[in-house]
């Protein structure tokens, strides 16, 4: 979860969930670009994501809200916001971009609050972050739908993946929240004896990790029920970051 509660979110952002919800993402996205933010061509991208383009988006104060004309509530912020929330919003904005096929965008935005060092498409690197939990677990969700492509030192985004859930704190929030979605989800869908035979052994008995999720993944494409299961769950999961 991206902690944004401190503010109310403006009224570009709910266009761009509508969106994620009627068009859900693939667990196996394309290949990534692998180009720095400003290098990017957005107009691949939905226009929803247009009236978002940086943190001062996000979300807006209440008083100002208040004075805002009925037609122009809830469109910017007053740009008088920490460098806390700055940093948090730069990790929603990643995500929105994610929601709408812009992984590398996202890509881009959460690198400076989740890589300790500089690097060539998030640039400076910024550290000691507030945001870290959030940036490191949203750039997994990023390697995750990057897949089976190769990306970043020549690994799988699957593999990716791993590296950066194992680079998320362990205590942060939503690892249970997603155990727990991901055994509802489980318990809810309609498997064959052999499906089950099958995700029972990923399980090892034990509740859903996101180790054993991605060891899930690497089983996606065996049956349409299980491929189906990895894309519900990872939908799910972008959106429980978003919440």
């Amino acid at each position: 979860m991206v902690e944004m509660n401190t503010k109310p979110l403006s009224s570009s952002v709910a266009p761009v969930v509508e969106y994620f919800m009627a068009h859900p993402q693939s667990h196996q996205g394309p290949p990534m670009l692998y180009q720095s933010f400003s290098e990017l061509d957005r107009s691949r991208l939905p226009d929803v994501i247009e009236s978002i383009s940086g943190a001062e988006d996000m979300f807006i104060e209440s008083n100002e809200e208040e004075a805002l004309p009925s037609a122009g509530r809830n469109t910017r912020v007053n740009t008088h916001i920490s460098k806390n929330q700055e940093h948090h919003a730069d990790v929603m904005l990643g995500l929105l971009y994610l929601m709408v096929g812009g992984v590398d965008e996202a890509h881009d935005l959460v690198l400076p609050y989740s890589l300790p060092e500089d690097s060539e498409w998030g640039g400076p690197a910024v550290y000691d972050s507030p945001a870290l939990g959030s940036a490191c677990y949203s750039h997994a969700l990023v390697h995750r739908t990057e897949g089976t492509h190769l990306g970043e030192l020549g690994l799988c985004g699957w593999d990716n993946a791993r590296t950066w859930f194992e680079e998320t704190p362990q205590d942060y929030a939503l690892f249970d929240a997603a155990s727990s979605e991901c055994e509802n989800l489980y318990v809810h869908s309609s498997f064959t004896p052999d499906e089950v035979s099958v995700l029972e052994k990923i399980k090892g008995g034990r509740k859903w990790h996101w180790g054993t999720t991605m060891d899930l993944f690497s089983f996606s494409e065996k049956t349409p029920a299980i491929r189906e299961f990895c894309t519900d769950f990872h939908n799910k999961g972008i959106m429980m970051l978003k919440s």
